[in-house]
């Protein structure tokens, strides 16, 4: 059984989240800003942060496969690394 945006929503509420840069999705056909970014993701009910820590639960970023800095140091931590889309749809947030 597939899981539900809500549930899914429930299983991130509390993480910390760090957006790894600009994004490229829209919403009501506007960019979605880092400040929008974190606003969003904090009335979903996660925690947003500026960096890359041991601590940090969930790194976004556009692109999967980047080679960011920050990246880079989420994958030597073993943090988890969303794809904007998947994070959006997870917390209930329609982009495109």
């Amino acid at each position: 059984m597939r899981p539900t945006v809500a549930s899914n929503r429930h299983k991130l509420t509390g993480k910390t989240v760090c957006f790894a840069a600009e994004s490229l999705c829209c919403r009501e056909a506007t960019l979605v800003s880092r400040q929008l970014a974190e606003e969003l993701a904090s009335e979903a009910g996660l925690r947003p942060v500026d960096r890359v820590t041991r601590q940090l639960d969930i790194l976004v970023v556009a692109d999967p496969h980047t080679m960011s800095a920050k990246a880079c140091k989420a994958r030597d931590y073993g943090t988890r690394i969303m794809a904007e889309q998947a994070f959006w749809r997870a917390i209930g947030i329609e982009v495109h």
